[in-house]
Formats: structure tokens, sequence, C-alpha cells
């Protein structure tokens, strides 16, 4: 294996963010999966395939993507954040509030706590998914 430094795998995520943004989401999760090889220990590559999945509407899959990280990274508010998004996605409201408040509580003041905030705040006033949502 090659070593790679911070600095690389921050150009590397970019580049498959890019390719999210282009909506070529099996090229973005070519990316991000290539990065979980140069970095086994870190979550967030894992993060972003759950993302490239969630954009895709594949909340299950999703789902699967944001435990890998949590498996790597048990007390990473910006998996448990975005697992939340993806359990409330798929209908399971309650599951989904309750990482939610798992991520705000690991990063009160951060951006992790903050997105996992909003989202909970939105459901607890009757935010509900697109009628499309879940049936993948």
């Amino acid at each position: 294996m090659v070593p790679i430094d911070r600095q690389g795998l921050v150009l590397l995520m970019e580049a498959g963010y890019v390719y999210l943004g282009l909506t070529l989401f099996d090229e973005a999760r070519e990316v991000f999966e290539g990065i979980t090889v140069l970095a086994p220990n870190n979550e967030i590559p894992h993060v972003a395939i759950g993302t490239s999945f969630f954009a895709q509407m594949k909340y299950d899959k999703a789902v699967q993507s944001y435990r890998k990280a949590l498996k790597i990274k048990q007390d990473s508010a910006y998996a448990r954040a975005f697992l939340g998004e993806a359990l409330f996605f798929l209908g399971k409201r309650e599951e989904a509030l309750s990482e939610l408040e798992k991520a705000l509580l690991l990063d009160p003041q951060g951006t992790s706590g903050a997105f996992a905030k909003s989202l909970k705040d939105a459901i607890k006033n009757g935010f509900v998914p697109p009628p499309h949502a879940g049936k993948h």
C-alpha cells in the first residue's frame, strides 16, 4: 500500500464529492471505497459512501454504510447524524430520533450537532419524508 498523508486524503475526498455533485454516483463510490483502503481506520469515507446511496434514495444501503462508519468510530457525531437522517427517510422515526439525539450529545456545538438538532426539530414539527422515500 502506498502511504498517503492527510492532505492527499482530503484531495481524494474532494474528488469523490465532485463526482457526487455531478451525480456520477458509481464513480464517487469508487473513489470513496478506494479511500477506505488507504485509510481503514477513518469513518469519513464510509459516511461519504452512505451519502452517495442517500442521494440515490437507497436509504437502506446508506444505513449500512453509516453503520460501517460507526464500527470504526462509535462516537462519530458525523456518522450518527447521517444515520439518523437515513433512518428517518426509511420510516424509522423513533430510531432516527435516538441517533440524532446521540449526535447532538456528542457534538453539541459543532456542525454535526447542529445538523442533528435541525433535523430533530423539523421531525418534531411535523416534517415527513417525501412519498417516494423509504421504498428502496
